[in-house]
């Protein structure tokens, strides 16, 4: 359970498409610091079986979809203990959720979709060393060209994009500066606990590419929340993609206000039974 983005098209053309869950959406790392548990790197994908993530709510409209998960870091834990990975914690009475808000806003006749991300700590725990990553294994013209695209990063703005031959661009910026990038081969991505910052490279040869960015912040310690918008556009040229992108991010920052009285409603924060039970129960499309 988690979120991904499915598939995107730009002209009728495809950008992403049979993309696998865990290469179309936010990561997370930190380190978890609590008072009987010392220091534990924890790095989720965005896509993690239950009941680690739980779905606490979903409202679908005509241009603004917003979901809502809990990460608990619990259950979390109590897998790496069944993995003999940490020793048995007693658990005592914590509070151990991590709420992650996600409102995606399409609307129609623009060029770019914006997601916005807001995590709370709403746990008793420390974050410390938190980023965030967004990953994305763009398919430039679906499968007639997944397998020969390039890549490029615009510093100035702060844009990750892949295309090919064909002028069909794909790409990505959030409306935080990003403190690392990097393009690669699919099969080469690898973030884990003992690397866990891009390089900051770019892949030059063509091929089936994956593009990241990372954000850095720091702690998040309790009650405390951590904000972005992401901004994704596709176009026939460099030039065309730029615009398009630095339009959505004006426009994303215009509509953080109305996200935060989302964000903060009784509404939002209200678990639907609808998905209480399913939020126990171990997702078999979600399994690593």
């Amino acid at each position: 359970m988690g979120f991904s983005i499915k598939e995107v098209t730009y002209m009728g053309r495809y950008l992403l498409f049979l993309t696998k869950h865990e290469y179309s959406g936010p990561w997370f790392s930190f380190k978890l610091k609590g008072k009987t548990l010392g220091t534990i790197p924890v790095l989720l994908k965005n896509i993690e079986p239950t009941p680690i993530y739980k779905m606490v709510n979903s409202r679908t409209g005509t241009t603004i979809n917003r979901v809502t998960l809990d990460f608990d870091i619990n259950e979390y834990l109590k897998i790496l203990i069944d993995e003999r990975k940490l020793q048995p914690i007693n658990f005592k009475n914590q509070s151990s959720l991590i709420r992650l808000y996600v409102d995606v806003f399409n609307p129609p006749k623009v060029p770019y979709i914006n997601t916005y991300f807001t995590l709370k700590n709403i746990s008793d725990y420390n974050l410390n060393d938190f980023s965030m990553y967004f990953v994305f294994d763009f398919d430039i013209n679906g499968l007639e060209g997944f397998d020969n695209d390039l890549s490029g990063y615009d510093a100035e703005n702060d844009i990750l994009y892949q295309y090919d031959y064909t002028n069909l661009y794909a790409g990505f910026s959030p409306i935080s500066r990003s403190t690392y990038y990097e393009t690669c081969l699919t099969k080469d991505f690898n973030i884990d606990n003992e690397n866990l910052n891009l390089s900051n490279t770019l892949h030059h040869e063509p091929g089936e590419i994956l593009s990241a960015l990372q954000i850095e912040f720091k702690t998040l310690e309790p009650d405390q929340s951590f904000q972005t918008a992401l901004t994704i556009s596709g176009a026939l040229s460099k030039e065309e993609l730029i615009e398009n992108i630095k339009e959505g991010k004006h426009n994303a920052i215009k509509f953080l206000s109305q996200v935060n009285r989302s964000v903060k409603s009784e509404q939002r924060n209200k678990q639907e039974e609808a998905f209480l039970k399913l939020s126990y129960q171990k997702s078999v499309d979600c399994n690593d």
